[in-house]
């Protein structure tokens, strides 16, 4: 699996889950080396590969089936994958797997919602309640978005909050040399930053667009992107015309997220549609302010005044430039108030841990 926000919370489930009780094995479409695959060998974990449905479905279907059978019995298969879990948990009901769990991760899925696509969504959202045991999601959208717009207001779905592990951000105090010693960058550098695949989703040009005017403001602002992804290049040959390359830094896959969010002045995420966001659960875990689209589910917001929201509107450029600037340098918050937020929230990955055994021993 490669570092993005829905493998971020398996890993950290994973890291976290007793290995005693239960083994993960993972079932991927994809036969190339990925970010996590040498993590999860070591803790002995199993990587599956299996053809990409969009390939042929027939051979999904004949290769994940032989996995349940060659690996099995499962107690449990555990669904990431929006719509297509019906198809995923269609094959392990007739498997015989007990427990059969669809987990809904975002609000859309940049497909064109044309007629054929409306046709397979609701085939699928049917194929979802007919196999599934359990429907969970990230946030209220993102069970609404998979399993209906009632599923959850009639209590037929739950929150999964995308937790993480306290103990990280704990430990680590602001730091801004971290990144600057690293990018060798002067002492007085403010650092914008973003963790996110380069996606449409993510909304990348945006971002590029208002680090351009506010950089004409304020000469010492650098851009920090942290990520990989199909629309990389089309950011970096944007930098390129915007005479921005010694001001954008694209620092790849990283697997120190706490530190680099304690390193940073403003984290940025103008996304055009999230599940929740992961990283935004980071930030606020690691003090640092978060300029956010108004796109990004409530419940990422810990509020203790560390989530600023705009829209995405035509006019709202200005906007996000001068709360820019009202953000740089705001006061830090205490780490007692953020834990208490994050506990509160149940963004603790020891308090997920312990729900997710719940539901894998049927005892929700």
């Amino acid at each position: 699996m490669n570092a993005a926000g829905l493998e971020t919370l398996i890993m950290n489930l994973y890291r976290h889950i007793d290995k005693d009780k239960v083994q993960f094995d993972f079932a991927v479409q994809t036969t190339e080396k990925s970010f996590y695959d040498n993590e999860i060998i070591k803790m002995g974990g199993r990587i599956i590969s299996h053809p990409k449905p969009n390939k042929g479905i027939k051979d999904y279907k004949i290769s994940l089936k032989n996995t349940l059978e060659k690996y099995g019995p499962y107690d449990v298969v555990h669904s990431h994958v929006l719509f297509f879990s019906g198809t995923v948990l269609d094959i392990a009901k007739k498997n015989n797997v007990p427990i059969r769990i669809a987990h809904s991760h975002n609000t859309n899925d940049s497909r064109n919602n044309a007629l054929p696509r409306k046709i397979y969504k609701l085939i699928m959202r049917k194929k979802i309640k007919r196999n599934a045991t359990h429907l969970i999601g990230c946030s209220k959208q993102a069970c609404e978005y998979v399993f209906g717009k009632t599923s959850y207001q009639h209590g037929k779905s739950s929150l999964f909050p995308n937790a993480i592990d306290l103990a990280k951000f704990k430990e680590i105090k602001r730091n801004t040399r971290y990144l600057l010693e690293e990018l060798n960058l002067p002492k007085d550098s403010i650092l914008i930053g973003h963790v996110g695949r380069f996606t449409k989703q993510k909304n990348h040009s945006f971002i590029i667009d208002i680090f351009s005017n506010y950089s004409k403001e304020e000469s010492r602002a650098h851009l920090v992107l942290v990520g990989e992804g199909e629309e990389i290049e089309s950011i970096k040959e944007m930098v390129l015309e915007k005479n921005l390359s010694d001001k954008v830094h694209f620092l790849g896959l990283r697997n120190d997220i706490p530190q680099f969010m304690t390193a940073i002045d403003l984290f940025i995420f103008p996304s055009l549609y999230e599940g929740l966001g992961i990283v935004l659960v980071e930030a606020q875990a690691a003090g640092v302010p978060s300029l956010i689209s108004k796109n990004v589910p409530i419940e990422a917001d810990l509020n203790i005044g560390l989530l600023n929201r705009l829209d995405l509107d035509s006019d709202s450029k200005s906007k996000w430039i001068a709360k820019i600037k009202e953000l740089i340098g705001k006061e830090e918050i205490d780490w007692f108030l953020r834990e208490n937020a994050l506990k509160k929230y149940k963004y603790d990955i020891d308090v997920s841990v312990e729900n997710l055994l719940k539901i894998y021993e049927d005892k929700t």
